[in-house]
């Protein structure tokens, strides 16, 4: 091959730096070793790539401009390429999937995938939605790598899992809703002449999970988080929201919460994290942090 990765970053270094002395102090050579790599460069290809003139700086010539903006293009995918084979080679897996349920993205959960990236800077994370991934099952070629999400009540095999956290569950409403404009505290009686938002039945919540939530026979039923959040922040109705999950809404009085006659201290969901045995060292870190 002609075109070495070598040549290429000895080309963009002097055309970068001016000069080939000034491209030697970069790599730790001399600028005769530098003009040297050029030259043979010139000579195998049959072209000039510079324009020499005593005592003024090389200059690009047509076709040493072409090759420069190519080789821009080039060099940071070989050294990709080099980064992803050395992460390899050092055991380190080059990318992660990370299901999290809309109602478990905590904010230790964000503060933990922000130090995953730190501690491994090169690492690809493909975040995804628990509720629209094809298999909630593990070890499978297309499943996540680790999921944080509600209990299933299915406990999945050869699997590891550990109690994260847990949900405590609140009854919300919007500020304009009938509900959190009465000054006195609610009754059930109260919570049933107003449409309720729930979750829908799902691998993570059974009829009878979701039914235990019900305070109200008229409901709204969503299969996605976002969709629950929206209609609550609307106004729509009233429901159930996670405690921890975004307290932005409560200090910024988007959502209100529903004081109450009755207590709902003991309604609550564990959060679990799964994984299997064959993460690689990033997971591992990701995991033993999360624990921490």
């Amino acid at each position: 091959m002609l075109m070495t990765p070598e040549r290429l970053h000895y080309l963009v270094l002097v055309t970068e730096t001016g000069s080939f002395s000034a491209a030697g102090r970069k790599l730790g050579i001399s600028a005769s070793a530098v003009s040297q790599v050029i030259q043979n460069m010139e000579v195998d290809l049959n072209l000039k790539v510079f324009r020499r003139v005593s005592g003024q700086a090389p200059t690009l010539t047509d076709v040493g401009k072409s090759m420069y903006l190519q080789a821009l293009e080039i060099i940071p995918r070989l050294e990709a390429i080099e980064k992803k084979a050395l992460s390899f080679q050092s055991g380190i897996e080059d990318k992660i999937t990370i299901a999290v349920h809309g109602f478990t993205m905590y904010p230790k959960q964000r503060e933990g995938i922000t130090a995953l990236l730190k501690a491994f800077p090169d690492l690809s994370i493909n975040l995804v939605d628990i509720e629209d991934h094809a298999s909630t099952l593990m070890g499978q070629p297309s499943s996540p790598d680790i999921i944080i999400a509600p209990v299933q009540l299915r406990q999945s095999r050869g699997v590891e899992s550990f109690i994260l956290d847990r949900i405590q569950w609140r009854f919300v409403a919007a500020p304009a809703h009938p509900l959190a404009q009465v000054r006195s505290q609610l009754s059930v009686q109260d919570l049933l002449q107003y449409h309720q938002i729930l979750p829908a039945i799902s691998d993570f919540a059974n009829e009878d999970l979701i039914e235990s939530l019900r305070f109200s026979s008229n409901s709204i039923n969503c299969s996605r988080f976002y969709q629950y959040r929206e209609l609550l922040i609307s106004g729509a109705g009233f429901g159930l929201y996670p405690e921890q999950l975004d307290p932005h809404l409560f200090e910024n009085n988007i959502l209100q919460t529903l004081a109450l006659d009755f207590s709902d201290t003991d309604m609550t969901w564990d959060i679990e994290m799964k994984w299997t045995n064959a993460i690689g060292p990033a997971g591992t870190w990701f995991i033993e942090h999360m624990m921490s």
